[in-house]
């Protein structure tokens, strides 16, 4: 835990020894009678009130000749004003590198840092970008029944039966703020793009790894969302889950993505990930991935909307009594997409289905329920899961916009499972979201759900949450 706070420290006292190096050779020494031809971090151009940089004009230079050259060299002179974004820069002649002239393919989820947040540096004369963004998330809810996960409203975890009572409690958490570097580097043949993204919610509040990847052309290497994900498609919620049946998982990955037509697009990738499963206390088990997952993804944009096919097969390898070998093969597709209504309304959706691919919906994650044990047949058996949302997205006025969801998710059991084994849960939830100024955002979100066991057992859990979070 110290050596990796020691390490951010590292890192961020090399980057400020690398800005302080940078105004000490931009700026000149000498001393003139006119404040306006002074030079110095965070000094404003005219034109562009909103952005600042380090100029690297002499300030000996005459007033008329200064003023010429800073009109020619300014940001504001080759793009125009972008009032959103803080721009340090050692060289008052290059601008930002906008993202779509940059061909990056940042897939960003509804409560991911916008592009006009954050603090953006260039330098070597514009070819090279950093942006650094950060984000602090503070929550807080109150559940009326007992349920233990924390981070998120999971229904596989509601209690069933005589377990389910009301047991009101509060609990309010930080884990969920983060922070990050984007790296843009200009070469011959094209852009170089690296993101690294952290949050808190690793074990004991440690950093956990969101987004470590490379990007260059219709290259990508990394970790970031699964092509089985549609996460541009979520709907805006508290639960950083979203609705039940959401599929949004991160997996390290090798992908190649390409533009099949104007509006059509396809990306395909290996990547990893291991299956969820229980095994008895007398069964020696393991399993490995001797075989990447196989993904692939077809998107297309139309008029009234988006809609997104996503496959996958994901190939299981199971060692048991380290002896006997087997591999069997998951599969699953996923439906995806929204209708953009009238007055900015939207109306998204989600289906998937799938055998062995259950830890990738947000109930199942971690809950063993991609493969079951069949105590007569000694082997392990992949499981049919079902799910989908639905979700209605409406602005209202001064700047407040709410969505209404509803999820189900369900695992079609075999004959040899317990009754009291998972079968279906569902939830409902409805959210409104205030833009108190541009960056900060407050959220309020009301859920209910229930869960279903295969006897027939029921429990229900109901939270209400709020989320402050600001975006810098």
């Amino acid at each position: 835990m110290d050596f990796k706070f020691r390490s951010v420290q590292f890192t961020l006292t090399l980057i400020t020894v690398f800005l302080l190096s940078q105004i000490s050779f931009g700026q000149e020494t000498k001393s003139t009678e006119s404040d306006s031809t002074k030079t110095g971090l965070f000094k404003k151009h005219p034109k562009d009130s909103t952005k600042t940089g380090l100029s690297d004009q002499k300030s000996d230079q005459k007033e008329d000749a200064s003023k010429k050259k800073t009109k020619k060299k300014g940001i504001g002179a080759h793009t125009p004003a972008d009032t959103t974004k803080k721009v340090i820069s050692v060289d008052l002649n290059q601008s930002v590198i906008p993202q779509d002239t940059n061909h990056q393919e940042v897939e960003n989820s509804p409560l991911d840092i916008g592009e006009n947040r954050g603090l953006y540096i260039l330098a070597d004369k514009g070819d090279l970008q950093m942006r650094i963004l950060g984000s602090v998330r503070f929550s807080a809810f109150y559940n009326l029944w007992n349920l233990s996960s924390e981070n998120s409203f999971n229904t596989y975890d509601i209690p069933t039966g005589d377990d389910n009572f009301r047991l009101p409690s509060y609990y309010n958490s930080l884990v969920f703020s983060r922070f990050g570097f984007e790296v843009t580097r200009k070469t011959n043949s094209g852009d170089f793009f690296i993101r690294l993204e952290m949050d808190f919610a690793g074990t004991d509040n440690t950093f956990r790894i969101r987004h470590a990847y490379a990007k260059y052309k219709n290259f990508l290497v990394g970790q970031t969302w699964s092509l089985l994900t549609n996460v541009q498609n979520l709907p805006t919620t508290v639960d950083p889950d979203g609705p039940v049946a959401a599929v949004a998982g991160r997996t390290p990955q090798f992908r190649y993505s390409h533009k099949i037509t104007n509006n059509v697009f396809g990306a395909y990738a290996i990547e990893y990930s291991l299956p969820d499963y229980t095994a008895p206390d007398s069964v020696d088990v393991s399993f490995v991935q001797t075989i990447p997952n196989l993904t692939a993804r077809f998107s297309a944009n139309y008029k009234f909307g988006s809609v997104q096919l996503a496959a996958i097969v994901a190939p299981i390898t199971g060692y048991q009594d380290q002896q006997n070998k087997n591999t069997t093969f998951g599969y699953g597709f996923t439906l995806s997409g929204k209708f953009d209504l009238a007055h900015s309304d939207k109306l998204l959706y989600q289906g998937t289905f799938g055998n062995a691919i259950s830890h990738f919906l947000n109930p199942f994650s971690g809950s063993g329920e991609d493969m079951a044990y069949d105590p007569n047949d000694n082997e392990f058996k992949g499981l049919n899961v079902l799910g989908g949302w639905l979700s209605y997205g409406h602005h209202w006025p001064n700047r407040v916009s709410s969505y209404f969801s509803f999820g189900i998710a369900s695992i079609s059991n075999r004959s040899f499972q317990t009754n009291s084994d998972y079968n279906f849960s569902y939830d409902f939830s409805v959210n409104g979201f205030w833009t108190v100024v541009e960056g900060l955002k407050v959220g309020l979100e009301v859920l209910y759900g229930e869960r279903f066991n295969i006897d027939g057992s029921r429990g229900k859990a109901s939270r209400v949450w709020t989320l402050f979070y600001y975006d810098f």
